[in-house]
């Protein structure tokens, strides 16, 4: 039998968080730690021995927002646009300027920076530099938003980013090279994180969807639990109470929808036993919406309630929140902030809602845990206009004194809709992409798959019906469903923009090329906007263009022919450049009926956006459109008309002749 001594063992209990970068194995005590704290979360649910009645659970929350952005055409500006976003002022602690941590800058190993050099302000600098700049050839990069309920009482925010990612870089099964920045500008203090798109072999970092979604939010939630451990009854009582006088959609408002029927709630029926506390806020509730005209007293404890009235919280919510950071972002530049209220408020889905230009005063994001920003313009006529707006390409790469119009949304059915409906009304209500392509004359494919698409949209909504033989039956009240569809589509949407040009109106004043501004006196003269900052950039424009030997006409319009000499002169500049890297001459677009050649990149001028477009004996430029980014690096084919050049992308990748 073995001596006791021959046998020694000793337990040691290791730090429940690690270094930021470790790969940590699980170990025994931390299985069990795993174990007990699931044991007692599901305790939270489970009925107590003194109660017929499950006891109402309490979590502590955190929301996590991610999204994937890719790098190629404009991304790396958007890149070290966001990156100076993370950093702006007025977003620490103490309301200064937030500051960068993580491997990206605190790895001299992989930043070619001393390390005794990383504790001064210009060597962190130069090391978010070459972070930045290591990441233009990659792919993509990830961008993670982390807001606990709780980050307040959390004892080092930082502390608990480096964690999280040292939890990912477990599951992932890689070290991530991230840098991450922590706001306490909003209510909530919140977390942004930035991790390069690659892995520790150099290989592209794929990260599942099923992980962004669902489990990354589980490890921040975890790590909240090991430090503040579970939320009590009394506690998340508290929180509840201090909710019935808020001014945004609740725990208590979703659970007061649930009660609705038939447009009323009728709380006249015993509360459950262990729930008369429960029922007591729901009723404080309801006098909290009945002073906001969101819910009717019918005595007897009876309420009448909108069903959609959480929805309608929420864009109360959302519009004050919005103003709130109009306001504040104001203030940070000295503007006034008393012109800018709800009445501002440009509605893409009002029935008379016209486009509206203007000048790029200012933009945001209200909450950084949501989807959508804001924009505020100085329109035409000097008013501050402001609209909630999705984060698009154009949205991450503004800047003030841009001009740029607000769309409203369209109302009615879209044109492919009449197309549709027109086709079947002279086929017998029926709608056929095979009869369409062989019937309708001179349709493409292409065109009639596009009706396809429509349809399938449509039918997921049950406003169309599809054959077994792959028709469509199309009903008589097609169009108006169609409408209807739309119309339900758009009450979702942000506002769409539209940037007039990449050039701010100080830019446009001097320079050489058709600029908006000369598009502006061509169209409506130099009078009519008052003394406003417009006003004052067309007369600066015209003394410019003046001492370039161009007048206005006597009815004070720019001629048409002076708009086509500063497109063409705006060209020439830009084909130096272009001529002596390629070591090919410029030739300037044709009157032919064809455009030819290698799309090799889009290229932003005062006159607009124009593809560089490579043949075999010289090169051109076109005016840029969407469709063409597709085929880039490749051979694509414009026919020109009278309406512009419609391309077309092929998979031949010789110059043409």
């Amino acid at each position: 039998m073995a001596k006791w001594d021959e046998n020694k063992f000793e337990v040691s209990l290791g730090r429940l968080r690690s270094p930021s970068g470790s790969r940590r194995a699980v170990g025994f005590f931390e299985q069990v730690s795993r174990g007990a704290r699931a044991t007692r979360r599901k305790a939270a649910y489970s009925k107590s021995s003194g109660s017929s009645v499950k006891a109402m659970s309490f979590h502590r929350r955190v929301i996590v927002k991610a999204s994937i952005k890719t790098m190629a055409k404009s991304g790396i500006a958007a890149f070290r646009k966001h990156i100076d976003y993370i950093q702006r002022d007025g977003t620490d602690e103490d309301g200064k300027r937030a500051q960068v941590y993580g491997r990206g800058v605190e790895e001299p190993a992989l930043l070619d920076v001393d390390q005794t050099d990383l504790e001064s302000g210009e060597s962190r600098k130069e090391a978010l530099r070459a972070f930045t700049d290591s990441c233009k050839t990659d792919r993509h990069h990830f961008r993670i938003i982390v807001s606990p309920e709780d980050g307040q009482k959390l004892s080092d925010l930082k502390a608990y980013t480096r964690d999280l990612v040292s939890r990912m870089e477990n599951d992932l099964g890689t070290k991530l090279k991230w840098v991450a920045a922590n706001h306490y500008d909003t209510g909530q203090p919140h977390t942004h994180l930035i991790i390069r798109g690659v892995r520790d072999n150099g290989k592209d970092l794929v990260i599942p969807k099923k992980y962004i979604a669902h489990t990354l939010r589980e490890r921040a939630q975890e790590l909240v639990y090991e430090e503040l451990g579970l939320v009590s009854q009394m506690e998340g009582r508290v929180r509840m109470a201090h909710s019935i006088q808020a001014k945004g959609a609740t725990g208590l408002d979703h659970s007061l929808r649930k009660r609705i029927k038939d447009g009323v709630i009728d709380m006249r029926q015993p509360a459950a036993k262990g729930r008369v506390w429960h029922r007591q806020l729901q009723v404080r509730r309801l006098r909290v919406l009945e002073k906001m005209g969101l819910a009717e007293r019918l005595g007897s404890g009876r309420w009448a309630v909108d069903p959609s009235f959480t929805n309608t919280l929420r864009d109360m919510n959302e519009r004050s929140q919005m103003v709130k950071a109009i306001h504040r972002s104001l203030e940070q530049t000295g503007h006034s902030v008393g012109l800018v209220t709800e009445r501002n408020r440009f509605d893409p889905n009002g029935l008379t809602a016209q486009p509206i230009t203007g000048a790029v005063q200012n933009f945001g994001r209200p909450d950084d845990t949501r989807e959508g920003g804001f924009v505020v313009i100085q329109s035409l006529h000097g008013e501050p206009i402001y609209a909630k707006v999705s984060e698009s390409e154009t949205f991450e790469t503004l800047k003030k004194g841009q001009v740029i119009t607000f769309q409203p949304h369209q109302l009615g059915a879209r044109k492919i809709d009449h197309s549709i409906s027109d086709f079947a009304k002279s086929h017998n209500g029926t709608y056929s992409e095979v009869r369409h392509i062989t019937e309708g004359g001179n349709v493409s494919p292409a065109y009639a798959q596009s009706h396809v698409r429509r349809l399938e949209a449509l039918r997921r909504k049950n406003l169309v019906t599809r054959r077994q033989d792959g028709t469509w039956h199309i009903p008589d009240n097609y169009l108006e469903r169609a409408s209807n569809y739309e119309a339900d589509k758009a009450v979702k949407l942000p506002t769409q923009i539209y940037r007039q040009s990449t050039q701010t109106l100080p830019e446009m004043q001097r320079a050489r090329g058709a600029t908006w501004l000369d598009k502006r006196l061509s169209e409506k003269g130099i009078s009519g906007l008052g003394n406003t900052t417009f006003q004052d950039a067309l007369k600066k424009r015209q003394m410019v263009l003046e001492k370039m030997g161009h007048k206005l006409s006597q009815e004070g319009r720019l001629p048409e022919t002076v708009l086509k000499d500063l497109r063409q002169m705006d060209l020439r500049d830009a084909a130096k450049g272009y001529s002596e890297s390629m070591n090919k001459p410029y030739a300037a677009l044709s009157e032919s009926r064809t455009v030819e050649g290698i799309y090799r990149e889009a290229i932003d001028r005062p006159s607009g956006k124009f593809a560089v477009i490579e043949r075999a004996k010289d090169f051109t430029l076109v005016p840029w459109r969407p469709v063409m980014e597709r085929g880039l690096g490749r051979s694509i084919k414009g026919r020109i008309s009278a309406s512009g050049i419609s391309w077309d992308v092929t998979k031949q990748r010789g110059l043409s002749r």
